[in-house]
C-alpha cells in the first residue's frame, strides 16, 4: 500500500488525487443490506416474542421493508459520490458529507412512506430500519477508509506541524 501512496497523482498543492472504489462500495452495501434483512426476519420471528412483542402475520415483511428502506436510502446517498472519478482528497471528504446528508433524508423519507403501509409489528420495522442504516454506514465508512485513511494520514498538516510529506519518505 505504501508504494501506491508514493505513486499517487498530486495536484499543484501536492494533495493526492485518486478515485474511490465505487463498485466495491456498492457490492459491500448490497451484501450488508441483504444480511441485515435476513437477520431482521430471523429476529422478528424468534426474538420479538421473547421481549414481549406480538408477532402477527406479516411481521417478517415489516423487517424486510425496514431493511429495504435503509438499503435504498444508502444507495441513493451514493449518487452524490458518482462518478467515482479522480478528485483531490479534501474534495472527497466534503462530497462524502453531502452523501451522508442525502442518505439521511432518503432513508428517513422512505421509512416514513413505508412505515404506515408496513404489515405486522411496526416496532420491528423501526428497529430493523435503524439497525440496517447503522450497519450500512459502518460498512461504507470501512470501505472508504481503506482508501482514504492512509492517503490522508500521509498528507502534511500545517496545523499539527506534521512534516511527514511523501517526498520525505
Amino acid at each position: 500500500m505504501a508504494d501506491e501512496l508514493a505513486d499517487l497523482e498530486r495536484d499543484a498543492q501536492g494533495e493526492p488525487i485518486f478515485s474511490l472504489p465505487g463498485r466495491q462500495i456498492v457490492v459491500a452495501l448490497l451484501v450488508a443490506g441483504i444480511c441485515c434483512a435476513g437477520l431482521g426476519v430471523v429476529v422478528s420471528d424468534v426474538v420479538a416474542p421473547m421481549i414481549g412483542m406480538q408477532v402477527v402475520d406479516g411481521t417478517w415483511l415489516a423487517a424486510l421493508g425496514g431493511a429495504f428502506a435503509a438499503l435504498l436510502g444508502n444507495l441513493l446517498g451514493l449518487a452524490v459520490l458518482w462518478p467515482p472519478a479522480k478528485r483531490p482528497a479534501s474534495t472527497w471528504t466534503s462530497v462524502w458529507m453531502a452523501a451522508s446528508g442525502l442518505r439521511i433524508l432518503a432513508t428517513g423519507g422512505l421509512a416514513a412512506l413505508l412505515y404506515f403501509r408496513s404489515p405486522g409489528e411496526p416496532r420491528v420495522f423501526v428497529l430493523v430500519t435503524g439497525f440496517t442504516y447503522l450497519a450500512l454506514l459502518v460498512v461504507e465508512t470501512a470501505t472508504i477508509a481503506k482508501v482514504l485513511g492512509p492517503v490522508l494520514g500521509r498528507m502534511p498538516s500545517k496545523a499539527s506541524g506534521n512534516k511527514n510529506s511523501p517526498s520525505a519518505s
